[in-house]
């Protein structure tokens, strides 16, 4: 349980410092016209979907290659899911939905 909480607040850090640089730094010259296919599986439905901080609707899009960007999927319940990514070509992403927190049961004893 505690490793779990851990690697929760180191991917909290690591996203907190990818946000930090609003800009997305290019690796590679990109193409103008050229996008890379990115598909998202296990999207529940009534879900957020949202690409570089931006709502989108569809879970097959474009992106430009070469390019860092961000995903995050929300739903409703408030569970969710990031991912930072580089495409180039397609790629097929599975989404698996969190809790933002760790539920720990106490349980008194008596002396």
């Amino acid at each position: 349980m505690m490793a779990v909480a851990v690697l929760a607040v180191l991917a909290a850090i690591a996203w907190a410092l990818l946000e930090r640089n609003p800009a997305r730094q290019a690796v590679a010259t990109p193409d103008q016209g050229v996008t890379a296919r990115v598909e998202l599986l296990g999207v529940p439905p009534g879900a957020q979907v949202m690409l570089d901080g931006q709502q989108i609707e569809n879970t097959v899009f474009g992106v430009t290659p070469g390019v860092r960007h961000a995903l995050e999927v929300r739903d409703p319940s408030g569970r969710s899911w990031r991912q930072v990514f580089l495409a180039a070509g397609s790629v097929s992403l599975v989404v698996q939905l969190r809790e933002d927190f760790v539920q720990v049961q106490v349980r008194q004893t008596r002396e």
